[in-house]
């Protein structure tokens, strides 16, 4: 009769536990989709498709020097470290989480 009671006190344990598990897990898969949008507007639309534009602008009007194209290089070369850094802390966060 003792065995019967412990079983039945352990599983409202076993349900919280499952629950916890479940929220975590869609906790981490969250802050890696949050991650990877951030990355893609910082990185991707913010420091490469504006400067590539903006580069296109003055190139068409002909203001075009080489100071300018070598600044627009080096942001766009930067902007994938950027969103590599994004991406990773909302896969970290995941990790810790997980």
């Amino acid at each position: 009769m003792e065995q019967e009671k412990e079983k039945k006190d352990k599983k409202p344990a076993v349900k919280a536990a499952g629950f916890e598990m479940k929220l975590r897990k869609a906790a981490g898969f969250l802050s890696v989709l949050v991650g990877t949008l951030l990355a893609l507007y910082i990185g991707v639309w913010k420091m490469i498709i504006k400067p590539l534009a903006k580069l296109y602008v003055v190139y068409r009007a002909g203001q075009l020097t080489i100071l300018f194209l070598i600044v627009t290089v080096i942001k766009c070369w930067l902007s994938l470290t950027v969103v590599g850094l994004i991406w990773s802390i909302g896969y970290m966060i995941k990790c810790m989480l997980d």
